[in-house]
C-alpha cells in the first residue's frame, strides 16, 4: 500500500494527515506528528488483518512527494498508537 501524507503547521504544533485512510495525528514537532501518523497507520494494518480484512502491507509513506519509508520491514514501528 502506498499512502500520502502532508504536514501542516498550527500556531501550536504540526499535524500530520492521511488523506486515503483519513488519519490526523499531531505532535509539538515535525518528528512527533510523522511518528504517531507512522504508528497509527501500523495499526490499522494490523488491526484490518487481525478482522481478516484483504489490506496490504505499508510500502511508502510519501509527504509532499518525498517517501519516508521504503518498505514496512526498514521502518521502526511499534505497537503503541502514541
Amino acid at each position: 500500500m502506498k499512502l500520502s501524507a502532508e504536514l501542516i503547521k498550527s500556531e501550536k504544533e504540526y499535524i500530520a494527515r492521511c488523506p486515503e485512510l483519513d488519519i490526523n495525528c499531531y505532535g509539538t514537532n515535525k518528528d512527533e506528528a510523522i511518528r504517531r501518523l507512522r504508528n497509527v497507520i501500523q495499526f490499522y494494518i494490523d488491526s484490518a488483518k487481525e478482522l481478516g480484512l484483504p489490506v496490504e502491507g505499508l510500502v511508502a509513506l510519501s509527504f509532499d512527494g518525498e517517501t519516508t519509508i521504503e518498505t514496512v520491514a526498514e521502518a521502526n514501528h511499534s505497537n503503541s498508537v502514541n
